[in-house]
């Protein structure tokens, strides 16, 4: 099928087919302001696969013979930057109150292992992050607990990525020499792979938030967090969400989501937690 001579355009009717197909398989809703956005990540795509129109590759994400485009999808319509150590003041918090708090009500219940969920993980900067913060507690709060960090995204690429481990300064940037030295080793000039300690803590599986059976599959968590993702979710799906989190937190368990995010509107059996320059959620009772 031949190429037409420029670029085609997406007419409102196509994004609209689109944007409701996307938010049925992922809960992330596109308003019209984002039309361009959507037919500038999908233009190559449609080249690639030679297709004239949005509509025909709607049509083939829509068909049987589109699960690997689906993928391919997944992939074009989220955003992945992140970093380790991201949002300081948080990781902070976590180290010096959530973990020791949690760890506490563990033992008081008698577990052997301490579970953290870190949901839309991306290439992996946060749950190496908090593997590090396990590390370090290893011989202070976490001794003689086994420490299992999930890691899951609903993009298959960026677990990969996440699963290699290795990362450049630019994503490394917020760890002091130090952190650097202790945790991870350089392998050539800007590439670094996070040492076996990190990596033997964190499991990595594709889940996508809006298959809410599958929550109870992954388990109880002690922790989970869900960072700068509710952002793109309607009210419906951010309920959703939460009434899954709260279901596999174990009792008095912490929820963290991102600094710009609040979940006060919704009657979520979580009460809010105020730490220095952060804050966060505790499953009540």
């Amino acid at each position: 099928m031949p190429l037409p001579a420029a670029s085609p355009t997406m007419s409102a009717p196509e994004f609209q087919g689109l944007r409701d197909f996307i938010y049925a398989k992922t809960g992330i809703f596109f308003n019209e302001s984002k039309q361009y956005f959507l037919e500038n990540r999908l233009q190559r795509r449609l080249g690639d696969l030679k297709l004239r129109t949005y509509r025909e590759y709607l049509d083939l994400v829509q068909g049987g013979a589109g699960r690997e485009e689906l993928k391919q999808l997944f992939i074009e319509i989220t955003t992945n930057e992140t970093s380790f150590w991201r949002n300081p003041p948080q990781i902070e918090a976590f180290q010096r109150v959530v973990l020791p708090e949690a760890v506490k009500l563990a033992r008081d219940r008698g577990a052997t292992k301490f579970r953290i969920w870190s949901a839309a993980c991306s290439s992996g900067e946060e749950p190496y992050t908090l593997a590090m913060v396990c590390a370090e507690a290893k011989d202070g709060p976490l001794k003689g607990l086994q420490v299992e960090i999930l890691a899951t995204d609903i993009s298959e690429r960026v677990l990969a990525q996440a699963k290699q481990a290795v990362y450049g300064s630019y994503t490394l940037r917020n760890l002091s020499p130090a952190q650097l030295q202790r945790h991870f080793t350089q392998q050539g000039p800007d590439q670094f792979e996070a040492k076996p300690e990190l990596r033997q803590m964190v499991g990595f599986r594709n889940v996508n938030l809006v298959d809410y059976p599958a929550y109870r599959s992954l388990g109880t968590f002690d922790i989970i967090f869900c960072r700068n993702v509710l952002i793109y979710f309607d009210d419906a799906v951010k309920r959703k969400v939460l009434q899954g989190f709260h279901e596999q937190l174990a009792p008095r368990g912490y929820l963290l989501v991102g600094h710009s995010e609040s979940i006060h509107a919704f009657n979520t059996g979580f009460e809010l937690m105020h730490f220095s320059k952060a804050m966060g959620y505790r499953k009540r009772g």
